[in-house]
């Protein structure tokens, strides 16, 4: 008799130190995993951004270069090449990524600039070629191919095939020192118009970088 009541207080006290140890294990996971969030936050925010550091009117100069090379490329007709700004005015702020977004705060002397051009009177017929040219061209020089389609009216499909488009579009990107807004990106996009053919425009936008001043 008095083995069977010790066996049963033995069985009940390891139930309930099962149960207290699955309790502890409940509370100690989401607070473990709570700080391991605070540490990689703290880690991250004190961890300057990995950013080239170029004076603005130097990575306007380079974002014209490209500007000025793919328009070559794109050969259009009847146009004199687009015109950019050495003199940027109006650069962007950078924002973090990660963890360090949540903040929703900008990295102090950072900065990122855009150089843009466009121009009308360009047809689908002289425009599909073109950026195909490009497209072949950005691929030899070793630039990431991110898009490049058309949209028929309906459906947004390859570039290369066959049919009336709305508008053509090829993006490309190239990666820089830092995994945050390290990116060199190209956009170049071609949109139907009423009347004498449609409009072509490009853009570059340069990666983040730290002003020299």
């Amino acid at each position: 008799m008095d083995d069977t009541k010790e066996l049963t207080d033995s069985t009940g006290s390891g139930a309930l130190r099962g149960v207290g140890i699955g309790c502890g294990l409940l509370v100690a996971v989401p607070v473990l995993v709570v700080l391991g969030f605070l540490v990689t936050y703290a880690v991250q925010r004190g961890t300057p951004e990995e950013y080239e550091r170029v004076a603005p009117e130097e990575m306007m100069s380079r974002l014209s270069a490209v500007s000025h090379e793919a328009y070559g490329v794109l050969g259009l007709d009847g146009d004199t090449g687009p015109e950019t700004d050495p003199d940027p005015s109006a650069p962007s702020l950078c924002y973090p990524g990660g963890l360090e977004s949540i903040a929703d705060e900008p990295v102090e002397g950072a900065y990122s600039l855009a150089d843009g051009w466009e121009t009308d009177g360009v047809t689908e017929a002289d425009a599909k070629p073109a950026l195909k040219r490009l497209h072949r061209h950005l691929k030899d020089e070793g630039w990431d191919i991110d898009a490049y389609e058309k949209f028929d009216g309906t459906a947004y499909r390859a570039a290369e095939m066959a049919g009336p488009a709305e508008s053509l579009t090829l993006r490309a990107s190239r990666a820089g020192s830092s995994d945050d807004g390290g990116d060199t990106r190209l956009l170049f996009e071609w949109r139907d118009g009423s009347g004498d053919g449609g409009r072509f425009s490009g853009s570059v936008v340069s990666p983040c970088a730290y002003d020299t001043k």
